[in-house]
């Protein structure tokens, strides 16, 4: 098995700064040009936009980004969609795009406590050579809302028996290596690893190199590949991505 995986925070096709690109599908072009020059095979997408006044009254992101995919790979791209929040029209949510054949397992809501916003965890089954595993994508709260959030997952899983399966979850932590919400997310219920890498800002580096990696991997069932990770210096919008490399 050879594979890599994205995750990113894609700040619903804005740029940096929070404006937004014209046409408003540009960076989502610069998102599928780094997704195929990676060589990319999965990617674990956060902040995703629906059919949203602000992005594209007419775009659903994930699908516009699997569609040209398809287009330029020639492989047939597939996604999952789940709903964080309701806009006024669409959506904004988180997806899971892959070349594999892939199911949605759970849809789990991670309602607000503190902060401002709803989010949520996605968890498809995704097949890899004929294998099974399981892919999951978050993007949790502010506030305090991380660790109940965090919690949540990791309780779902358990109470689901995913504690045996090979599990991978990508996405936006919102809160930095040796938090509590970091160390719920490694040991809550069952262990999982964080595969790195370790120390990289991935979050308004373009501002400042030393910010911390708020943008993580967990992994269970793994032990026999060879991992890799690296954070890709690109700052398309506030998060940079991650890719891990499975061998």
């Amino acid at each position: 098995m050879s594979m890599n995986i994205l995750a990113w925070n894609i700040k619903v096709g804005q740029n940096k700064d929070g404006s937004y690109p014209l046409p408003k599908t540009e960076n989502l072009d610069r998102i599928v040009d780094i997704i195929k020059d990676s060589k990319v095979s999965i990617a674990c997408l956060q902040e995703v936009d629906a059919y949203t006044l602000r992005s594209g009254i007419k775009i659903h992101q994930a699908s516009y980004i699997a569609n040209k995919l398809r287009s330029i790979t020639g492989k047939l791209w597939n996604y999952e969609y789940i709903v964080s929040r309701k806009m006024k029209p669409g959506y904004y949510g988180n997806a899971i795009l892959s070349y594999y054949p892939m199911t949605t397992i759970l849809k789990i809501p991670l309602p607000r406590i503190n902060s401002k916003e709803d989010r949520s965890f996605l968890l498809t089954k995704v097949y890899v050579e004929n294998l099974p595993m399981y892919i999951g994508t978050f993007h949790l709260g502010l506030q305090g809302d991380q660790s109940f959030q965090a919690k949540t997952i990791k309780n779902v899983l358990k109470d689901y028996k995913f504690f045996n399966k090979r599990i991978i979850l990508g996405g936006d932590l919102n809160d930095k290596e040796g938090s509590n919400t970091y160390y719920i997310m490694l040991n809550q219920c069952f262990p999982m690893i964080d595969v790195g890498p370790l120390g990289i800002c991935t979050f308004n580096c373009f501002h400042d190199n030393s910010n911390p990696k708020i943008d993580f991997f967990f992994i269970r069932g793994f032990a026999n590949c060879n991992i890799k990770s690296s954070v890709l210096p690109i700052d398309i919008s506030d998060h940079r991505p991650i890719r891990l490399s499975l061998q």
